[in-house]
């Protein structure tokens, strides 16, 4: 399950990495003012800072519910193993 969440933080990563990247080389090697040109990469600048800040959100709450799913987890072993022990 860790897995299957951090392959999908890494691909959202590389995605967005990816776009960024592309979207800065169309915007240097599009004929346009340079002032125009600062204020787009400015603004793609402003963009990636809110998508990163929403992508840390997001991992922030995927592992609190993942913290808390291995303490459920971990306090149901400790009851079916105090329940063993009292059988035995």
């Amino acid at each position: 399950m860790m897995n299957e969440g951090r392959s999908f933080w890494v691909g959202s990563a590389m995605f967005t990495v990816g776009a960024l990247i592309g979207a800065g080389v169309g915007l240097l090697l599009a004929p346009q003012s340079g002032a125009r040109t600062r204020r787009r990469l400015q603004a793609l600048a402003t963009d990636a800072g809110e998508r990163a800040g929403e992508l840390v959100e997001e991992a922030k709450l995927a592992m609190r519910r993942a913290v808390d799913e291995g303490r459920k987890l971990a306090e149901q072993g400790f009851d079916t193993r105090r329940a063993v022990g009292r059988h035995s």
